[in-house]
């Protein structure tokens, strides 16, 4: 018979193996042993309570030890006596996944206490979803480490972030025009969640524009996020600008930034790109390959001749209008690419881009003074 920390070693790695920390309960049904083994090491095997719109949760309450629980609530799920259960007890509630429920105000108003234990929060509503009040969590989260928010307005988000430190993941999708939130308030928040290894502030497109009047200037010193390796933005110009004055992350790998209101490409060189720089990251980019896709558009992307930047490539997606170039997205993807390829048409270039003297040429070839011309088709 094989000894009790031989079988709890085994058992911690069958939940490292399972998709989930439920599945526990069929180790505790083969035997009495296993099962005191099982409930003697909660932490060490992460033991969870999975609470559903279908699972018994009144009688797993009752049955089994006071576990962290989960809740999970796929799409168009009720607030149903179990969940309310399960709501009741706050102080053990460690993750909430919420997709598009009906009585999502039933459940907001059973959150507005202090869950002290809930270290992931991901909440996805439909358009037009009432804010979460001010007293949401009780406004306060100390040991939260992922919030994901999709068409869901907060406006007290930044006082919940100012009290979360521990947070390693930030995802704010399709911020809705009533969940607005100054750039001086996000840059505040921001600067004290330096764990920050994911951030995500997506904006619907009818987000306003920052008041040219109140912005600050542009600091002397940036918060340093020394693990964040992951970033994407999308809103105006000058929110974006706002955010990207404020950040130092010197270990950022992927980048994804989309303009509402794209800007002309000199104010890119002259605004964003050093701050891409800052990265070390992008420094030696030396070559640049063309992507067409119409008349009026197409990406230039940049990438190294001798590969030092492990294959990395930085994505330029522009567009040509009566202004100049405007930068429509700016992505970092790791991707090969060997050809200057035109999406389009019979495999040829535009029109346009054959007339090395034609404007929009002219426009851009300016910002990249060392380009070789080499003509190519596919």
């Amino acid at each position: 018979m094989l000894p009790e920390e031989i079988l709890l070693e085994v058992f911690a790695v069958y939940m490292c193996v399972v998709e989930n920390n439920y599945e526990w309960e069929t180790l505790v049904h083969v035997c009495r042993r296993w099962r005191s083994i099982v409930f003697a090491a909660p932490r060490r095997l992460n033991l969870q309570l999975l609470c559903t719109y279908r699972t018994p949760v009144s009688k797993m309450l009752d049955i089994w030890p006071a576990l962290p629980i989960v809740i999970n609530l796929g799409k168009c799920d009720e607030i149903n006596n179990g969940v309310r259960a399960a709501l009741e007890k706050h102080d053990r509630i460690c993750e909430v996944h919420v997709d598009r429920v009906y009585e999502f105000e039933e459940l907001v108003g059973a959150m507005q206490v202090t869950f002290p234990a809930l270290t992931d929060l991901h909440l996805s509503m439909w358009d037009g979803t009432a804010p979460l009040p001010e007293s949401f969590l009780g406004g306060y989260a100390p040991n939260l480490r992922s919030l994901c928010l999709s068409s869901i307005a907060f406006p007290a988000l930044p006082k919940l972030l100012l009290s979360s430190p521990r947070l390693v993941s930030l995802s704010l999708d399709d911020i809705p025009h009533s969940g607005y939130i100054s750039a001086d308030a996000m840059v505040d928040c921001l600067s004290s969640l330096t764990r920050l290894e994911t951030l995500q502030i997506l904006f619907e497109p009818s987000q306003p524009r920052p008041d040219r009047a109140s912005r600050r200037p542009s600091p002397l010193t940036r918060t340093v996020f020394p693990v964040l390796s992951e970033l994407s933005l999308a809103g105006v110009t000058e929110y974006l600008e706002q955010i990207l004055a404020h950040i130092e992350a010197p270990l950022l790998d992927s980048v994804d930034i989309r303009f509402f209101d794209p800007p002309i490409l000199d104010i890119f060189i002259s605004r964003i790109a050093p701050w891409i720089g800052r990265t070390g990251r992008f420094e030696a980019f030396d070559q640049a390959y063309m992507f067409f896709y119409h008349e009026a558009s197409f990406d230039v992307v940049l990438s190294s001749q001798k590969e030092t930047t492990g294959g990395e490539m930085l994505t330029l997606s522009l567009q040509w209008e009566d202004s100049g170039w405007k930068l429509q997205k700016l992505t970092d993807r790791p991707f090969t690419l060997f050809y200057l390829y035109a999406i389009e048409g019979e495999g040829f270039l535009p029109n346009w881009a054959k007339d090395l003297a034609n404007s929009p040429w002219l426009h851009l070839v300016r910002f990249f003074p060392a380009t070789e011309c080499i003509p190519s088709s596919l």
